[in-house]
């Protein structure tokens, strides 16, 4: 193999191994098992179809009352966030919220399934569908849009 061929693809197996890097980032440091533990310390039974998507772990258990539920998990904190959560914020405050974090462009603000929703563009000009949380307009997961 020529010196060229081995810089090339020296670079490409960089970039590849980087890029699952930045995709387990994203993950946070909690596990599908921990997620597991987390729902059912917190009294959920049933925890099933755990799965990794838009940024967040989510997952559908039981709560204590007997109701199946869809809930979102923040792969940072671990906050759980339940399908069926309130919220005493506005689409303004959604927005500004977002402004304040960096992100322009924002359209399509929505609360829906215990998180707020919105698109937004980050500094570099990437579209991001973002979800927030219900009781403090923070960021807690986001997917490429």
């Amino acid at each position: 193999m020529n010196r060229n061929a081995v810089t090339t693809l020296a670079v490409a197996v960089a970039l590849a191994v980087g890029a699952g890097a930045a995709v387990a980032q994203d993950r946070g440091s909690i596990t599908e098992r921990d997620v597991q533990d987390m729902l059912a310390k917190e009294g959920y039974t049933n925890i099933r179809d755990v799965e990794f998507d838009d940024g967040m772990w989510e997952a559908e258990a039981r709560r204590s009352d007997g109701r199946d539920l869809d809930l979102r998990i923040d792969p940072r904190t671990g906050a759980i966030h339940p399908e069926d959560a309130g919220t005493n914020l506005s689409a303004e405050d959604i927005e500004a919220s977002l402004t304040a974090a960096g992100y322009s462009r924002i359209h399509d603000v929505d609360f829906d399934d215990g998180l707020w929703r919105a698109e937004a563009y980050d500094s570099s000009e990437t579209e991001w569908e973002l979800y927030l949380d219900a009781r403090t307009g923070e960021v807690v997961g986001r997917e490429r849009d």
